[in-house]
């Protein structure tokens, strides 16, 4: 029986090994998706700042035009004024000039408010630039390193099985039946409570009584703890069987 649970305790090492390889199948995938969707995130919110500017600048350049346009015909009704003989026609060309004279000061107002905005604009996409390239900067090569974990995890899994293959064999069926059903039950994949000098269990820190304590420590038999189930083992060196 001793010999068997010091077996079994290399066997809880090693099924918890493989445990683990079974958690990183699952969340490894989730962390390279997290991770590729913030570069996502960045990429796009990048890309909005960009269309953003986009807008801004051809505005900006509308109202460059519309100011050019407003100066020509500006231009060509004061070369009228040295044409007009009445007093009506006079009149009709200064009231184009003011108005063309208008056009012409709101655009720039315009315009110089759009260069305003064109200023911040840039600034947030010189931001959203930075934090993209950060992103992809931290979070590739994190990417990369999770995914050549993922394709190594069949073949490390194989490999520590391989381990349990060879451990199994060694184990009495009376202890190792008990153990796989526990382990088979239980999200973590613990069926041992390892026993040391705090007397207590492990899993559910049940206090235990002197005469079990003792039990434990000459691992005569098997011992399940009355109040989680676990099997528990000392976490030691036996004592004397006697």
């Amino acid at each position: 029986m001793l010999q068997d649970l010091v077996l079994l305790m290399q066997l809880q090492e090693i099924d918890l090994r493989i445990k683990e390889q079974e958690l990183a199948q699952e969340n490894f995938p989730v962390e390279v998706t997290q991770l590729e969707q913030e570069i996502t995130k960045m990429k796009a919110a990048l890309d909005h700042a960009n269309e953003k500017l986009r807008k801004a600048t051809a505005e900006k350049t509308t109202f460059e035009e519309q100011i050019q346009k407003a100066k020509d015909g500006l231009d060509k009704s004061q070369d009228r004024l040295n044409n007009i003989k009445t007093n009506r026609e006079y009149d009709a060309v200064h009231a184009e000039i003011e108005a063309q004279k208008h056009m012409v000061n709101t655009a720039e107002t315009r315009k110089k408010n759009i260069i305003e905005e064109i200023e911040r604009l840039q600034e947030a996409v010189n931001e959203a630039q930075s934090m993209y390239e950060a992103a992809v900067s931290n979070n590739e090569p994190k990417i990369k390193e999770l995914k050549e974990k993922i394709t190594a995890i069949d073949s490390t899994i194989a490999t520590i099985v391989k381990e349990r293959d060879v451990l199994v064999p060694q184990i009495g069926k009376h202890i190792l039946r008990p153990y796989d059903l526990i382990r088979k039950k239980r999200k973590n994949g613990k069926a041992l409570s390892l026993i040391n000098n705090n007397r207590n269990c492990s899993v559910c820190f049940k206090v235990l009584e002197p005469q079990l304590y003792n039990e434990i420590k000459r691992g005569l038999k098997l011992i399940i703890c009355e109040n989680c189930g676990s099997i528990m083992v000392w976490n030691g060196d036996y004592t004397s069987k006697s």
